[in-house]
């Protein structure tokens, strides 16, 4: 049994084309006028047709050409193929105000109000009928772009495969533990990590999505000082840990990008800032599918101008 694309493939979307325009000036002339042909060419187009459909399609009678049935049978359905093939060359003009595309996102728990709520305010704006989906972010951003279980992924390493896998820096962070408001080390001007690690921490949880226990880059950045933190708890919502430090000694590792946060600077202080020694580069990750996608390429751009100007466009 053929396939449709090997049924398909005898026929010329050149002869379609000619068939619409015969059917509007039922005049070989004419036709070939329109479409800057030849009579000769025009009237050889009309034979192959003929063979197509194995019918006549057309009669002459003295007002000119006459459809059959069968002509004046496939007119409509003909146009809307014409429309749909017109829609899909000219796919590239892209207006947000008329799309209604469904968006995929991951990112890291502390991005998600950063990004999210102006982001969906802009698109809401600009594309209403577009919709956003969220997901928590993963250790494993490629899988998740290569299966299409999201669009763009929020990552702080760029991946292996740079050909499949475009990526573009969004901007540097840096580590800065923080502390509630009266904390015993707030307004230290000589407080160490080692003053820091004498103190519980709760965590932000970093891939939703493994069962496995995700590590903290600060982790790594510790390790080599013989420094350890001792976790009471963890979360990957950023509000819930905050909320649990209340009333507390408890200290918390994020980045400087936290302090943009309105609600976050009235109730955190920065205890011990890491920046130049743990500073963090953070990408804008898709797969090569979307890079001439102008809705995705358009919806990258609000991303980008969404979190430079707002998560990163700040200092502890």
């Amino acid at each position: 049994m053929k396939t449709l694309e090997q049924q398909l493939s005898r026929v010329d979307l050149n002869l379609l084309v000619s068939l619409s325009v015969l059917l509007k000036e039922k005049n070989v002339s004419r036709a070939a006028e329109t479409l800057y042909l030849s009579q000769p060419a025009m009237s050889r187009t009309l034979k192959r047709l003929r063979d197509v459909f194995d019918d006549p399609l057309f009669y002459r009678e003295s007002a000119g050409l006459q459809p059959t049935d069968k002509a004046l049978s496939l007119q409509e359905p003909l146009s809307e193929i014409l429309m749909s093939v017109n829609k899909l060359i000219d796919s590239t003009k892209f207006t947000p105000e008329l799309c209604d595309q469904t968006f995929k996102i991951s990112l890291p728990p502390l991005m998600s109000r950063q990004l999210s709520v102006p982001l969906v305010r802009e698109v809401m704006r600009a594309a209403p009928k577009a919709s956003l989906l969220e997901y928590p972010a993963s250790k494993d951003p490629e899988k998740l772009l290569k299966q299409r279980e999201v669009d763009f992924s929020i990552h702080i390493t760029t991946p292996a495969n740079k050909e499949e896998f475009p990526s573009e820096l969004i901007g540097s962070t840096y580590g800065v533990v923080y502390g509630m408001k009266g904390h015993p080390l707030a307004g230290g001007n000589s407080v160490t990590m080692e003053d820091c690690v004498k103190y519980p921490f709760m965590d932000l949880n970093l891939d939703l999505r493994s069962d496995a226990d995700s590590q903290n880059p600060v982790d790594e950045y510790l390790a080599p000082l013989g420094l350890k933190r001792e976790v009471t708890f963890k979360s990957g919502q950023l509000n819930t840990l905050v909320d649990a430090m209340e009333d507390s000694n408890n200290l918390l590792v994020s980045t400087h990008a936290l302090r943009s946060v309105d609600n976050f600077r009235e109730r955190l202080v920065p205890i011990y800032s890491m920046k130049g020694a743990l500073d963090i580069d953070v990408y804008l990750l898709e797969h090569k599918r979307t890079a001439n996608s102008a809705p995705h390429q358009w919806l990258k751009g609000l991303i980008l101008e969404t979190l430079r100007g707002r998560a990163f466009n700040c200092e502890v």
